[in-house]
């Protein structure tokens, strides 16, 4: 059959992309069709296009020689959809209901679009895929190439989590590697209603910058002697940043216009900046650095400019080219080229089509979504148990404390065991804890010594020092130690450290595992990390709900009912107001639990006084509110609420007991999260795709469907109290602390004391808020307040199940549905569906219209328009007569 639509469409592209056709081609040579896939020969390798769902398509390009490797990040067991294709003398159609894939025959060139023929990506038609021969140590294997076109008014997220405080990574350079503070989740989101999952887990460059400048200096970055090479080393050898030195060079443009730099092979050590001209224009500055940095910069035309690296140690090198207008992954190691395509067109469908594919995130226990106590660190039973009861005493809510390391004592360094001496009765411990009502959260690492150790080493299942996960027996017998060591006397938590594995995260390389090279499989780790403590749970209590804390993360995690943190970062402002991009762009990869060491981990020494460092523990506190998980931490550090300046413990505790309030709505949240692949912590994008200066924000989120959160990341000092706020267009928005009602569509000034987080609220939305509780579940049939904020309609759908248990699965959940009419101005609360065990079949609702002086700010209004005593039937309250 004759097409005469692609002919056009390729015609186009080669006269607006590439004048050269033919420069490089993979020509199309024949195209097999089976039931589940489309393989088309090309003159160099196999094409195969393999749907797996009306919005979701499987591309791997190969030699045809090697056998495939199963994907052990798609694992969903998903039905073929129908698809067509059109076999056309100029390009080949491979068709769904809602997608089209276009292969032109004379370059081989892909184009993905919509059912209407709207372009969503292409290749160039030279130079998109290549397969280059290479050996990595003994393994013989191919580099692995794929490059697509992105137009100029893209923009890029996800990829994971960075520090360098960049949002849109469309041509920036970027190294995807795990390390400590650093997470490689190779899950691209595009603003044109597209994500693209690299399913490759070896060391891989997005946007590769392979023009090296050529530096002076020799050695003089080299931070010199002795340094801590992980965290399990600081106490031992503190770094000295004196011995930092410079290297330096020139760069000359061509065009003018925007440029990009990329520093590699860092050595982590303290102080890593590019500068030019002696300004910087890049840098992280902590205990342990990314070993890469990128930046983008304007320059003129046919200049030089003066380049410099700031530390980065003997080895470091930079790397400059021009923007570009391609998007590209290039990995070290791989039989194929293996991606996936996901069509929106928008970006929760496409993290919903993601989740289908590589599997749903579980819900957490309720408990989850309170306060975690964490410091670095408790150091015995008993100072754990007066802490506990510090907090109840105090009467500071509190759900969940946390062992960090060390606990292991003289058994070697992580050992599944604890110090005797210190921790005499560990079931007595966890008892305790429970009678009062609060959770316990364990760290365990994946390097463990002592009998854990000793087994793991006979029946040769380490992989150097670290547990050869990639096996299910290296997975089980780390379940064996942890359950018998802790799980088995009532721990409900695991803090899974240096999932990297390692802070550097080389630990692999170069080593042989149980499912093949380490090299290739290096950045997958956490993955398999998180999978044996999640099925280990389920086979010792398949009842109990898991949760995981755990400082690296690859794709398919969420499964695994897996979160991650942003590792060791400093507790200074630019490091807070980096974490705001990097939660973002981690939180839209579809993995939905993330957080940060509040107030960082590396800690001024005169934290509890300093003035500065209160003011910024708080700001950060506040944003922390509003994330998915609510967690305190500090190296060296009593970080207890009541060891702050007395207007320090009074904001936290006024911000912390917020967050108890919003337990309803966040834990509908929750729930959206689990039964429709939706994202709490949410970049502008995703609510306001037609903003384009919603597109480019990163210091303001959405955290769920109702708040519009501005986090503060300058002191007051700075800022004269006030924050500047972009209010997204296409709504009005509502003050949360005064009720003010704002047009969208502008940026307007607020004030910002260091008492205020700006918040503001959607129109339409409605919340759910209940009272000040001690712990998640202490009063499960206390009233809510129903805030319904007017000015357009909205929904909201109330969420309740047995909050620890997955029962839910099996449909022991209810839910009740709110919806606001905004032209008839009336709420109605909606027939309750479904029911469990322990369900609170009548519950006082106080509703409360939103206003100025009423329904405002953290308190329970005084002021209610209506209460109602909810059973379970439905019910329409107009607001008119109140």
């Amino acid at each position: 059959m004759r097409i005469n639509y692609p002919v056009l469409f390729f015609a186009a592209l080669a006269g607006s992309v590439i004048p050269c056709l033919h420069a490089a081609p993979q020509a199309v040579q024949g195209v097999d069709k089976t039931a589940a896939e489309v393989r088309i020969r090309c003159t160099n390798g196999v094409l195969v296009l393999r749907p797996l769902a009306d919005d979701t398509v499987r591309v791997r390009f190969g030699d045809a020689q090697a056998p495939e490797t199963p994907s052990f990040v798609l694992t969903q067991s998903l039905p073929t959809p129908v698809f067509k294709i059109e076999d056309g003398a100029k390009a080949i159609k491979v068709s769904t209901r809602r997608l089209q894939v276009y292969v032109d025959r004379e370059s081989g060139a892909l184009a993905f679009l919509d059912a209407f023929g709207r372009v969503l990506l292409r290749e160039p038609l030279t130079g998109a895929r290549k397969l280059t021969p290479t050996q990595v140590g003994p393994d013989k294997t191919f580099t692995v190439e794929q490059v697509f076109q992105s137009p100029p008014d893209e923009f890029l997220y996800g990829l994971g989590q960075f520090q360098d405080g960049i949002w849109n990574w469309r041509g920036i350079p970027l190294e995807l590697r795990q390390l400590n503070t650093q997470i490689a989740v190779p899950m691209l989101i595009s603003s044109k209603g597209y994500g693209l999952l690299w399913d490759n887990a070896s060391l891989t460059d997005f946007n590769p910058a392979d023009q090296e400048i050529a530096l002076n200096g020799g050695n003089a970055a080299d931070t010199g002697g002795k340094k801590p090479n992980a965290t399990e080393d600081l106490a031992k050898t503190p770094m000295d940043l004196s011995k930092i030195g410079q290297k330096t060079g020139t760069f000359t443009t061509g065009e003018a216009g925007e440029y990009v730099f990329l520093a590699k092979d860092g050595d982590r050590s303290g102080d890593f900046a590019i500068l030019i001209d002696g300004k910087q224009v890049a840098g992280v500055t902590n205990m342990w650095t990314p070993r890469a940095l990128s930046t983008k910069v304007k320059l003129p035309a046919r200049t030089t400019v003066a380049v410099a690296l700031r530390g980065g140690g003997r080895d470091v090198k930079l790397f400059a080219r021009p923007l570009g207008d391609t998007t590209t992954f290039r990995a070290q190691m791989g039989e194929a080229i293996d991606y996936t395509f996901f069509y929106g067109p928008s970006l929760d469908a496409i993290v919903a089509g993601y989740r289908k594919a590589t599997g749903e995130a579980p819900m957490w226990p309720k408990w989850a979504y309170g306060f975690w106590q964490c410091r670095e660190r408790y150091s015995s039973q008993q100072q754990i148990l007066d802490t506990v009861a510090e907090f109840r005493k105090r009467g500071i809510p509190m759900d969940l404390i946390v062992q960090d390391w060390q606990y292991w004592g003289p058994h070697g360094w992580g050992a599944y065991e604890w110090d005797e001496k210190k921790y005499p009765d560990p079931a007595t411990l966890l008892n305790d804890l429970h009678e009062q009502n609060t959770k316990f959260m364990i760290s365990v690492w994946c390097n463990p010594h002592g009998k854990a150790g000793d087994d793991l080493r006979k029946n040769n299942l380490l992989i150097g020092d670290w547990i050869d996960v990639f096996s299910r027996q290296g997975r089980d017998l780390r379940w064996k130690y942890i359950n018998e060591a802790f799980y088995q006397h009532g721990a409900d938590g695991w803090w899974a450290d240096a999932s990297e594995p390692g802070d550097d995260g080389n630990s692999l390389a170069g080593r042989q595992t149980s499912a093949g090279p380490g090299s290739f499989l290096r950045n997958s780790y956490p993955l398999f990390a998180s999978q044996s403590l999640y099925e280990g749970q389920l086979s010792s209590n398949p009842d109990k709900r898991v949760c995981t804390l755990t400082r690296s993360a690859y794709p398919g995690m969420q499964r695994y009912a897996a979160a991650a943190w942003s590792g060791d970062i400093k507790g200074d402002w630019i490091t807070l107001k980096r974490q705001i991009p990097a939660g973002l762009n981690f939180s839209i990869t579809g993995i939905p639990y993330w957080t940060t060491d509040c107030g960082g981990f590396f800690h001024p020494k005169d934290q509890y006084k300093d003035a500065d460092y209160n003011e910024l523990l708080t700001r950060w506190f506040q944003w922390s509110t509003f994330c998915p998980i609510l967690r305190i931490h500090g190296f060296g550090t009593e970080t207890e609420m009541w060891k702050w300046l007395p207007e320090t413990q009074k904001l936290l505790l006024a911000y912390n007991e917020l967050r108890y309030r919003m337990l309803p709505y966040n834990y509908s949240v929750a729930w959206k999260v689990t039964s429709e692949g939706y994202t709490i912590l949410r970049p502008l994008a995703m609510d306001f795709p037609q903003d384009p200066r919603a597109l480019a924000l990163s210091d303001s989120y959405m955290f769920g469907p109702a708040f519009l959160v501005t986090p503060v990341t300058d002191p007051v000092s700075k800022t004269s109290g006030t924050r500047k706020v972009y209010l997204p267009a296409g709504t009005d928005w509502i003050n949360f602390w005064t009720g003010e009602k704002l047009a969208g569509g502008r940026e307007i000034t607020t004030p910002a004391p260091l008492e205020t987080l700006p918040l503001f609220v959607r129109a339409g939305s409605i919340v759910p808020m209940g009272p000040v509780v001690q712990y998640a579940t202490e009063k499960p049939d206390a009233p809510y307040e129903i805030r319904v904020y007017p000015g357009a309609n909205g929904r909201f759908t109330i969420y309740e199940d047995d909050n620890e248990t997955y029962a839910y699965k099996k449909g022991a959940h209810a839910t009740i549905p709110l919806t606001w009419d905004d032209q008839r101005q009336e709420l109605t609360i909606g027939a309750r569906v479904g029911g469990f065990r322990g369900l609170v079949r009548e519950r006082l609702y106080r509703v409360v219209f939103v206003k100025p002086g009423r329904g405002i700010g953290a308190l329970n209004s005084d002021l209610v328009d209506v209460e109602v005593r909810y059973t379970g039937t439905a019910i329409t309250i107009p607001a008119r007569r109140q």
